[in-house]
């Protein structure tokens, strides 16, 4: 399965330009849209987040909290700005309201995790169980264009 959401309109270009005449043989023709559940999967870049899950877990170690809090913030930046590279240059992901939205999913997934926001008096658990799904669910409503 492709990273980039398939809409209506892109079937409509691949089948009016010809583009799937060119495609190998061995390769299938996209026939529909994605659908709800596509959708889904394809705006949460898990690849990321099992990263940053990842590159979390090493962070225990440290027990200076000013050097904790420096680091969260950088690897919060880091993974940020690996998103579109990754979606882009491996994933092959051209759309720019998908770029946006599996952007900002990435960052409902850290608040939800904690990352840097959970060294803030006002930060709560709470908060991110109750927005990482609600954001999921609703994001996958949007065809990015």
């Amino acid at each position: 399965m492709a990273r980039e959401i398939l809409t209506l309109n892109d079937i409509r270009k691949i089948n009016s330009s010809g583009e799937a005449l060119k495609m190998p043989p061995d390769a299938t023709v996209p026939t529909g849209s994605d659908k709800y559940i596509d959708r889904l999967f394809k705006y949460i870049p898990a690849e990321i987040v099992a990263g940053y899950i990842f590159v979390l877990g090493i962070m225990t170690r440290f027990t200076d909290p000013v050097k904790i809090r420096t680091l969260h913030w950088i690897l919060f930046l880091v993974f940020c700005l690996i998103t579109p590279l990754y979606l882009r240059r491996i994933q092959k992901v051209r759309k720019l309201q998908q770029h946006i939205i599996s952007l900002a999913s990435f960052i409902v997934w850290v608040f939800a995790l904690g990352g840097p926001f959970a060294q803030y008096n006002w930060y709560d658990p709470l908060y991110g169980e109750i927005l990482l799904p609600v954001f999921t669910l609703i994001a996958a409503i949007w065809e990015a264009e």
